[in-house]
């Protein structure tokens, strides 16, 4: 089973950034993992005329990397990792930090968004969000500065592929916290316009049931990781937000691309939902290239 070998934590060096390097140096130390923290200056270029003269464009840029540095020393310094290494960019963050992660073999990457539902669904649609959709890692979004373990993890799966993937990822993180570990996949209806169609009728529909749920377990091959089986019925969205209010989880685990067929052609995208709405730390889990 993988293991949390290396984290990396994004921060613009607001408050938001900083309970990413909280939580992400609170997890690297329980998982025995790396930490490194990546921060990104996103410099608006004036045009000469615009600038107090005898100002230059690098005189700016070198001015805002400064005090870019200096607020993410102080962050990961208040997470007690005040000699994790440090990257420091210029230019569009969603790209950089994806290709930081890569490069650094990050395990995980952590960002920080607001707990607020209206207000996520500002911040989400910005860097957080584009690093979703680009990112070839696992991306973890804190609601809040998490110092202590996580003790309930909810991972949604779909029973397809990535749900091995999926799986592995939550089990990394319950194995690093020693926390419950519950799978969900949602039996979703088919969509009234469908079945009015007659393109598709109920009998022959793939919603599969708790038997799949428990090989789909066993294939990814979690050895001393138990998992707690659990089918909705319901949109996946729906039912995942459901199960983690009533079962209390405390971090969801999530696939990019959404639950199944008709939820990615009709829906759009599940994980982006969950994000947005459940008010808990969430881990995104991009598919490996080629599934």
């Amino acid at each position: 089973m993988p293991l949390i070998e290396r984290v990396l934590a994004a921060t613009d060096g607001s408050e938001y950034g900083a309970k990413a390097v909280q939580t992400g140096a609170a997890l690297s130390r329980r998982a025995g993992a790396s930490f490194e923290v990546v921060t990104i200056v996103e410099v608006l270029m004036l045009p000469p005329v615009a600038m107090a003269p005898p100002a230059e464009a690098l005189e700016y840029d070198d001015a805002f990397t400064t005090e870019a540095l200096r607020k993410a020393e102080a962050q990961a310094r208040d997470a007690d990792q005040a000699e994790a290494p440090i990257h420091v960019y210029s230019g569009f963050p969603a790209p950089l930090i994806s290709r930081v992660a890569d490069e650094r073999a990050a395990d995980l990457i952590v960002l920080g968004a607001h707990p607020h539902p209206a207000v996520a669904r500002f911040l989400v649609g910005n860097t957080a969000e584009r690093v979703i959709r680009t990112a070839r890692r696992p991306v973890l979004v804190a609601i809040e500065p998490r110092t202590e373990p996580f003790r309930r993890i909810l991972v949604a799966v779909d029973l397809s592929t990535q749900s091995r993937r999926v799986l592995r990822a939550a089990a990394a993180i319950a194995k690093a916290d020693g926390a419950e570990l519950r799978a969900l996949y949602a039996r979703e209806p088919l969509p009234p316009m469908l079945l009015e169609s007659g393109l598709f009728v109920e009998e022959s529909y793939p919603g599969l049931g708790p038997d799949d749920l428990a090989e789909s377990i066993a294939v990814a091959e979690l050895r001393d990781i138990r998992v707690e089986p659990r089918v909705r019925e319901g949109r996946a969205g729906d039912a995942v937000l459901e199960e983690t209010a009533e079962w209390d989880a405390d971090l969801v685990v999530i696939g990019s691309h959404g639950f199944g067929f008709f939820e990615r052609l009709l829906l759009g995208s599940t994980s982006i939902h969950i994000l947005r709405h459940s008010q808990r730390a969430t881990v995104i889990v991009p598919p490996i290239e080629g599934e």
